[in-house]
């Protein structure tokens, strides 16, 4: 073999060699590619939970601590804030008595007093899939003209922005008549079925003890007991619901 052939083979194996890298590192990338995509299909599982002061109680914290057990690879915010109706979310009014916020990456904040997030924002921040709205109580204390005007602006904004749709109604109260739930019930009833929302109704698992407690929030240890309850037979209903939107997300019975 002369000099010249020696050079001409030894230059075909630097490229032979070159060319294996490069389809190694091809296909690394690829790998890589989709593992980033994989990442972002992921963080696009959302749900966003937000409620008055029921929600910053037990019963918020426990239907919060359900969802995380039985879907926790889906990306959960829950902000709840003490007073609130409809109206304090679409122009972030401030709360006096309680804001407790609960990121999705498990990071969770609760101050006495703070403006509620307003909802636009919320929904723009976590582009949820489903969100579900705890919100019933303080309706009752709104006008009639006042209670359906932002409740159905409300219902709008999260059938445009926030996916499937999930009301659940006032529990039982010793404070207010039974008449007033019933019509703030009726209410969402309508209303939910116009902007395609699943409206849960909570008197059907609450009963406030006849005596005890302020009336309207489930404290003390029968108070706990009824709203740890009350956000598990909640969670069994919209559980199907849930499974079917996060159905690659969910852990099976």
């Amino acid at each position: 073999m002369n000099y010249l052939q020696y050079i001409s083979k030894i230059l075909v194996l630097s490229i032979l060699t070159n060319l294996v890298s490069f389809s190694a590192i091809g296909k690394e990338n690829k790998t890589a590619k989709a593992h980033d995509l994989a990442k972002k299909v992921h963080i696009q599982e959302r749900l966003l939970f937000i409620g008055d002061s029921h929600s910053v109680g037990i019963f918020g914290r426990s239907l919060t601590e359900l969802l995380q057990k039985n879907f926790p690879r889906i990306a959960i915010t829950a902000v709840a804030s003490c007073g609130s109706e409809p109206r304090w979310w679409l122009e972030g009014k401030a709360t006096t008595c309680g804001l407790l916020r609960h990121e999705a990456n498990g990071n969770e904040e609760k101050v006495p007093k703070g403006n509620t997030p307003k909802l636009n924002e919320l929904l723009s921040a976590s582009k949820p899939k489903i969100t579900i709205v705890a919100l019933g109580s303080n309706l009752v204390l709104m006008s009639e003209e006042d209670r359906k005007i932002y409740t159905e602006k409300m219902m709008a904004m999260v059938e445009k922005k926030g996916g499937q749709c999930i009301w659940i109604s006032a529990p039982d109260s010793r404070k207010f008549k039974t008449s007033d739930i019933d019509d703030v019930y009726m209410l969402l009833k309508k209303l939910s079925k116009s902007h395609h929302c699943k409206l849960i109704d909570s008197r059907k698992y609450t009963k406030y003890p006849s005596s005890g407690g302020d009336g309207l929030h489930y404290g003390g240890q029968e108070g706990a007991l009824i709203a740890t309850q009350w956000a598990e037979k909640v969670f069994i209903g919209i559980k199907p619901a849930l499974s079917k939107s996060f159905k690659h997300h969910h852990i099976p019975n």
